[in-house]
């Protein structure tokens, strides 16, 4: 038999039990009536529409009436509709969430009051106001290190952090953020705890521990990847790259921004797709991998147009064309220098205009394409009377001089170059004073002055060593050496282009080298010295192979194989214009590839490999015919012509003939023409059995021909 209290205790839980019944039954209610039915949510009403104050509410909401009609998912409604108020009046939702924070701190609920202190937090810190946010963000955290609620400890020791941070207490925010990783285990890292690693490894390389720093990118970065967010592991990897390239760590830090590559091709994040390249592009050029640079801001230029963004496509410009420069693809360079012109002129930065101008210009001046330059100059040079910038004016007057200068125009190219030179001495800048005044020797030099262009070139390099510019005077030295060249003083040509290749060694250009090589090679042809030249352009290229573009490549191997031919070393120079062939279609110029192939072609048929040579005949008459190179042509057709004669393949041989005369009449090559006709009148013979007076003399062109050949001593122009 129950005892009276057993009964009070019975009757207790029976009543406990009914009341829990009704509790759930009201919150199904609530739930199928909205949250207009919410008690503290109808207070929250009453305080947006002005008919209580909010002090009021406070009070009201912490009455018994109320508290007992509350569970825990009551306030959890009141929670999401905090965060859908935010979106458009702030100010609500946070009266909202303090009515939510308040009746979870009677009822006990911590869950709930770790999440609407947060909640409260972000809207507090959405309107500015720090003090309050912090003690928001300090209940949450008691809250939930009472119930050992991990994440809500790691989200609020996260703002709390960010608010220390952007105090400048580093020390407090340090502290925190490493409380934050170490509240729980790395594998349920969030992407709030892949951000504090971040900040932890910056923060550990501002004081400079890079090995604490790389171990906090490691971190973020595997937790990054875990839960599939490959910006952050793309964050990750590249401050990495930053410490490795510092580091000097080149291979590791390539090998990681091709990983953050692979993980922004992840993202739809096509910007960061792109700044990627433009980095890895910056790491290859740094190597000297110009191609692969070069093939990276390609691919980064194609998406930045692609998205519209502006700044990232004259970043891709600006990057592309410098390693194009330095690459030696000038022509390529030239190109972009002008686009860069034209998009920063649409974007309003008139200064970076003129100097893609003036950059494009100076390509093309190396090209020798003077008129192209002088009318980019010009059109610079209006710009930069607009501009306040007589460093701009002063380059602009100096380029122009040395373009009139290759157009054979001596005053107004003097009259420029002078004005630069006035320019430069009266600013102090020594550099630009002697660039003027090589500028003026060379102008001087090419219409015969040899005296003045001495003197002029004397105080150039005087000049060059007081402003301790090796590159200006290895040019100094090169300008006395072509005047001595002009002279015909060979050897003091030689001797001072040796001093200006030993400078240019010394500070490691590999463009000067090249150009200062290939001087002293036609130098030494001029003096009938082969030898001498072959050396020459075997140590250019030795540089080009690994610092030159293949168009580079492409010519170095024509010229060597040139000297060969000439000098009847026939394997030496199949062997180069092979070389050629190959650097040519890497390089897809079909300009180079028909030079080479009519060069194999000749080579083959004058060493008698004559299958090889009519296979090789036909890929350059194919390639030529493209270009439509009809001198070329013509004497392609009468070469394959006259070796088919020689093989007694008659009717193949009188449709090449016959090919030659064409091609040779439309380009007005009277010579091929009639040594066409001559053949053809030879195999037309009554019963076909007289010979050509002089056999040996069948092939025409075994030095390459084209509209770019020349007689040998000049064939080192580019």
């Amino acid at each position: 038999m129950a005892m009276d209290g057993d009964w009070v205790d019975a009757e207790r839980g029976t009543n406990s039990r009914r009341g829990l019944g009704f509790e759930q039954v009201g919150r199904w209610l609530r739930r199928r009536q909205g949250i207009e039915r919410n008690p503290v949510y109808r207070l929250a009403a009453d305080v947006w529409e002005g008919r209580i104050p909010v002090e009021r509410a406070y009070q009201e909401v912490e009455k018994h009436s109320i508290l007992n009609r509350l569970a825990d998912g009551d306030l959890w409604e009141l929670d999401r509709e905090a965060a859908r108020a935010a979106v458009d009046d702030p100010e609500r939702a946070l009266v909202l969430a303090r009515l939510a924070i308040l009746a979870a701190r009677y009822k006990g609920f911590d869950r709930v009051l770790v999440d609407c202190n947060l909640r409260a937090a972000e809207l507090l810190a959405e309107m500015g106001e720090t003090r309050e946010q912090e003690l928001h963000l300090r209940e949450a955290l008691h809250a939930a290190e009472r119930i050992a609620n991990v994440p809500g400890q790691r989200r609020a020791l996260a703002r709390l952090a960010r608010l220390a941070f952007e105090r400048g207490e580093t020390e407090r925010a340090r502290e925190l953020l490493a409380r934050q990783l170490d509240a729980g285990r790395e594998d349920v890292d969030t992407l709030e705890d892949v951000e504090t690693a971040l900040l932890l490894g910056d923060l550990a390389r501002g004081e400079g521990d890079e090995a604490a720093a790389r171990e906090f990118y490691h971190r973020a970065g595997r937790s990054a990847r875990r839960v599939g967010h490959f910006a952050g592991v793309v964050d990750a990897l590249l401050r990495q790259v930053v410490i490795l390239r510092e580091q000097g760590d080149r291979d590791q830090a390539m090998l990681l921004l091709q990983q953050a590559q692979d993980a922004a091709e992840r993202t739809i994040d096509t910007r960061l797709q792109v700044e990627i390249a433009v980095q890895a592009a910056a790491l290859m050029a740094e190597a000297g991998q110009f191609d692969g640079a070069r093939s990276q801001l390609l691919g980064a230029l194609e998406r930045a147009r692609e998205i519209g963004d502006l700044t990232m496509e004259s970043r891709c410009l600006t990057g592309l064309s410098r390693v194009e420069q330095h690459g030696g693809y000038l022509a390529e360079a030239a190109d972009h220098f002008r686009e860069l012109a034209e998009l920063e002129q649409r974007l309003g930065n008139r200064s970076a205009a003129v100097r893609a101008l003036l950059e494009a210009a100076e390509a093309l001046i190396k090209l020798r394409d003077a008129e192209g330059a002088r009318g980019l100059l010009e059109s610079a040079a209006q710009v930069s009377e607009t501009l306040d910038d007589p460093l701009l004016r002063q380059r602009v007057l100096g380029l122009l001089g040395l373009a009139y200068g290759a157009l054979e125009r001596r005053n107004e190219a003097l009259e420029c170059l002078m004005q630069a030179l006035d320019d430069a001495r009266r600013s102090g800048d020594r550099q630009a004073e002697c660039r003027w005044l090589l500028g003026i020797g060379e102008v001087l030099l090419q219409f015969g002055e040899t005296a003045d262009a001495l003197a002029v070139a004397a105080r150039a390099l005087d000049l060059a060593r007081e402003a301790g510019s090796s590159r200006l005077e290895a040019e100094g030295y090169a300008l006395v050496g072509s005047i001595n060249l002009s002279r015909g003083m060979l050897r003091d040509a030689e001797e001072n282009l040796q001093r200006a290749l030993t400078i240019a060694r010394a500070y490691g250009d590999p463009g000067e080298q090249l150009h200062y090589l290939q001087i002293l090679a036609q130098l030494s042809v001029q003096a009938g010295q082969t030898p001498a030249a072959i050396k020459h352009l075997r140590q250019a290229l030795e540089v080009a192979t690994v610092d030159g573009s293949p168009e580079m490549r492409a010519r170095l191997h024509g010229q060597l194989a040139r000297l060969y031919q000439s000098s009847n070393h026939l394997a030496e120079a199949e062997e180069h214009y092979r070389g050629a062939v190959i650097a040519a279609e890497e390089a897809g110029s079909q300009r180079f590839l028909a030079r080479a192939l009519r060069g194999l072609a000749t080579v083959q048929d004058a060493a008698g490999k004559a299958d090889a040579a009519i296979e090789t005949y036909v890929q350059a008459l194919k390639v030529t015919e493209e270009l439509g190179d009809r001198a070329s042509a013509a004497i392609l057709h009468y070469n394959l012509g006259a070796l088919l004669y020689d093989r007694q393949e008659d009717d193949q041989a009188r449709r090449h003939l016959d090919k030659a005369i064409e091609q040779a009449m439309m380009a007005g090559d009277f010579a091929t023409s009639d040594a066409a006709r001559e053949l053809l009148r030879w195999l037309n013979a009554p019963g076909n059995g007289g010979q050509p007076d002089a056999a040996d003399d069948l092939l025409l062109g075994e030095i390459a021909v084209s509209d770019d050949s020349e007689p040998l001593p000049d064939l080192f122009r580019e």
